[in-house]
């Protein structure tokens, strides 16, 4: 085996450490810092609405901002310890968790929840994408679960069928944009066109309207905050699935780390995805969880109001 010099050495051990930074203990705001570094436009491809993809400033073409042409999308179920989530509410000391709790035992659309058990939101954003969002409502109705899915408006008009088996089976629909534009990139005007367009492309396809925004790779700034009308809404265990495309891994992501409260950030696009949902929902139930929409969880943990940002609900 050949010998590394010292130099080498150096730089092995700066990238090892670098590394371990970005994947294990990094705040909300560096991750989503890292994700906005990556410059391009989603791109419709020929043939059809199928899963989004990304045109890079070189011209490659990719599924996902982040992930090279070629790289490895293991989704087979298979065993790691290597979970990752990112946990939003206790990095950013500048938001705070919301509080509070009600008695009221029904939501607002008259479904029964029991605020004394624990609840989880899931969520799943970029989509709407019907071959991976109908196998996750099939499983959510198996088990008297709910979810809410943060579509990108561009992509609503060709899914109509699926938004609106969200909408009548109880699923909430929030706003992930018009085009999922990083809105730290834009201007005033540029960011409220953004969610206008979007809830339109969601209202004219859907029937109903967001209630709430989540801001692509979670990227924000004060021009941001100000400029969306609407509950901001972000996460507190990131499954990375866009990144990984492992099924297993991401479920190590939430059953590993999953509390009362938390607010479960998954993709829409990916077929591991799907899988790692599939296998997640019971496992949650199992374990008492009540699957409930981000909207369903504010209710019973103090609302939500416009502007203010959200990672999870716990129970105070």
């Amino acid at each position: 085996m050949r010998k590394m010099k010292r130099g080498q050495w150096i730089a092995a051990v700066f990238g090892l450490a670098l590394a371990g930074t970005l994947t294990f203990g990094v705040t909300f705001d560096a991750q989503a810092a890292g994700r906005s570094l990556i410059a391009g436009e989603w791109i419709n491809m020929e043939g059809g609405p199928g899963v989004a993809q990304w045109k890079n400033e070189d011209g490659t073409i990719v599924e996902q901002p982040g992930v090279m042409p070629g790289d490895a999308q293991n989704s087979n179920l298979e065993n790691t310890n290597d979970a990752q989530s990112s946990q939003g509410s206790s990095a950013d000391p500048s938001q705070t968790a919301a509080p509070g709790t009600t008695d009221n035992a029904q939501t607002d659309n008259g479904r029964q929840i029991d605020p004394d058990k624990p609840m989880v939101a899931l969520t799943f954003d970029d989509g709407p994408y019907a071959p991976v969002g109908n196998r996750i409502m099939d499983c959510l109705a198996q088990y008297g679960g709910k979810a809410t899915f943060y579509v990108v408006g561009e992509r609503c008009a060709s899914y109509q069928a699926e938004l609106q088996r969200m909408v009548a089976e109880g699923h909430e629909i929030g706003n992930h944009t018009n085009n999922h534009k990083y809105l730290n990139k834009l201007d005033a005007a540029q960011i409220r066109e953004q969610i206008q367009k979007g809830n339109q492309a969601i209202t004219d396809a859907s029937g109903k309207g967001a209630a709430t925004v989540r801001l692509p790779g979670g990227c924000k700034n004060a021009t941001v905050i100000a400029n969306v009308d609407a509950p901001i809404v972000l996460w507190s265990i990131d499954t990375l699935d866009w990144k990984t495309r492992n099924a297993q891994k991401s479920i190590d992501a939430v059953l590993g780390h999953v509390k009362d409260g938390d607010i479960v950030l998954m993709h829409e696009l990916y077929n591991a995805s799907g899988d790692a949902a599939v296998a997640i929902i019971p496992k949650l139930v199992e374990q008492g969880y009540q699957l409930v929409t981000v909207s369903e969880l504010a209710q019973y943990r103090g609302g939500m109001e416009n502007g203010k940002i959200y990672y999870s609900f716990p129970r105070q």
